[in-house]
C-alpha cells in the first residue's frame, strides 16, 4: 500500500498538534518520522506514531522543546533537552552545533534530558548539506547483552556518521550497534513475522526466531559492537548526565519519562581545506570504489546510504509504502484524534 509523503507529513503533524505538540516541532517530527518510511527504514517510520502521540499527550514528553545551553565552551557544550520530543531537541542542537562550527571548525554538544529521536541520518544529513561532517549518536534502554553475558546491559545505541560529496549523494553511515535495529523486532512482532535466529536470544540465552521471545539482542560483530555500544553509552550518559540505559525509561512504558542522552556535532571542512576540494576527493574516492571489478552476481557496488537515498527517490515519485498493520494503526489514530487519514497516493 503506497501513499504520499506530503499528505503523510501533513497528517503526521496534525495528529502531534492535536496531542498536544506545536505546530514547528510537530513539522520537524513529521518530516522525520516520514523521511524514514521513505528511506526504507520502515521500523522507525509511521509504525511509531501512535507512541510518540500518546507520550505527548499523557505528559510523558514535554510539550516544550526549548533547549538550554547548561555549559558554554564555544566547541564543546552540555545542553538540556528538558525532556522534549527527542528528533526535535537532536535537530536544534545540531543546527547549534552546524551555527558554530561555522566559525570554531567544529562543534559538539552531550545532550541530557532527551527521548527517542527516530532515526540518526536526520540530523548528520543535515549537517552534510551545510558542507559538513555530522556526527550523530544515542543510548537507549537495555537490549543489548554484552559478549560473554546473556542479560541486556547496554542499549541497541545507534550511530550515524554522513559526509558530504559533489557529483554522488553523501555517505551516509546509519546503524545500531545490535546486529539489526530494536524497531526491526518489534516491527517483525506487529505484523507476525518470524526473524532470524542470529538476532537475539531469549531468556535461557538460545537463538530465536520469534520476536516475541527476544529477551538480549546481540551486537553486530561480537566484541567490536560490544565495545562500540560501551562507548556511545559512555558519551551519551556518563559525559552529558543523562540517564543510561539500564536506568532510563522504556519508549513503550507508558508510565515514565525516558531521560536519554545525545553526542551530535559538526566537524566544519572549509575551515582547513575549500569546501570543493574536498568533495571532489571525496568524489573520486566514491568513483574508484564503484568502479572496481564486482563480485560474482553483484551489478554496482554501493557506497553507504545509497540504497536509502535510491529508496527516498522511489518513494517520492511512486509513494510510500507502508504495511497493512501500520495503516490499522493509522486509522485508529484518525478516529482517535478526528485528523482525516486522506494520504492515498496518485499518479
Amino acid at each position: 500500500m503506497r501513499f504520499n509523503a506530503a499528505k503523510l507529513k501533513s497528517f503526521t503533524s496534525d495528529i502531534m498538534q492535536k496531542a498536544g505538540l506545536d505546530q514547528d516541532s510537530s513539522n520537524i517530527f513529521a518530516e522525520s518520522l516520514v523521511n524514514a518510511d521513505m528511506r526504507g527504514i520502515s521500523s522507525h517510520g509511521m509504525t511509531r506514531l501512535t507512541a510518540y502521540s500518546r507520550r505527548i499527550r499523557d505528559g510523558l514528553v514535554s510539550k516544550d522543546t526549548e533547549i538550554k545551553i547548561v555549559q558554554d565552551n564555544n566547541s564543546l557544550l552540555l545542553i538540556d533537552g528538558q525532556n522534549g520530543m527527542g528528533a526535535v531537541t537532536a535537530q536544534r542542537a545540531m543546527e547549534l552545533c552546524v551555527e558554530r562550527a561555522e566559525k570554531n571548525g567544529c562543534c559538539f554538544a552531550a545532550v541530557k534530558g532527551g527521548n527517542h529521536f527516530g532515526y540518526a541520518a536526520f540530523f548528520t544529513e543535515y549537517a552534510a548539506s551545510k558542507g559538513m561532517i555530522g556526527v550523530a549518536i544515542a543510548n537507549g534502554p537495555v537490549a543489548l547483552a554484552p559478549i560473554g553475558g546473556m542479560k541486556p546491559m547496554l542499549g541497541t545505541n545507534p550511530i550515524s556518521i554522513s559526509i558530504p560529496a559533489n557529483r554522488h549523494h553523501p555517505m551516509v553511515l546509519d546503524m545500531a550497534t545490535s546486529i539489526v535495529a530494536r524497531g526491526k523486532i518489534t516491527l517483525a512482532k506487529k505484523e507476525g513475522r518470524t526473524i532470524p535466529d542470529n538476532w537475539g536470544v531469549d531468556e535461557q540465552g538460545y537463538p530465536t526466531n520469534d520476536p516475541s521471545k527476544v529477551y538480549a539482542m546481540l551486537p553486530f560483530g561480537g566484541a567490536k559492537g560490544y565495545a562500540i555500544s560501551l562507548i556511545t553509552e559512555i558519551l551519551c550518559s556518563c559525559l552529558s548526565g543523562a540517564l543510561n540505559g539500564q536506568t532510563m525509561g522504556s519508549f513503550y512504558d507508558y508510565t515514565s519519562t525516558q531521560q536519554s542522552g545525545f553526542f551530535l556535532g559538526a566537524f566544519n571542512v572549509g575551515s582547513i581545506i575549500p569546501i570543493d576540494i574536498f568533495k571532489e576527493n571525496v568524489d573520486e574516492l566514491f568513483d574508484s570504489i564503484k568502479q572496481s571489478p564486482k563480485a560474482p552476481g553483484v551489478s554496482e557496488i554501493m557506497i553507504a546510504g545509497e540504497i536509502e537515498f535510491n529508496n527516498y527517490e522511489q518513494a517520492s515519485k511512486e509513494g510510500v509504502q507502508l504495511s497493512e498493520a501500520v495503516v490499522a494503526e493509522l486509522l485508529v489514530l484518525s478516529t482517535e484524534y478526528g485528523v482525516p487519514f486522506e494520504c492515498e497516493f496518485s499518479q
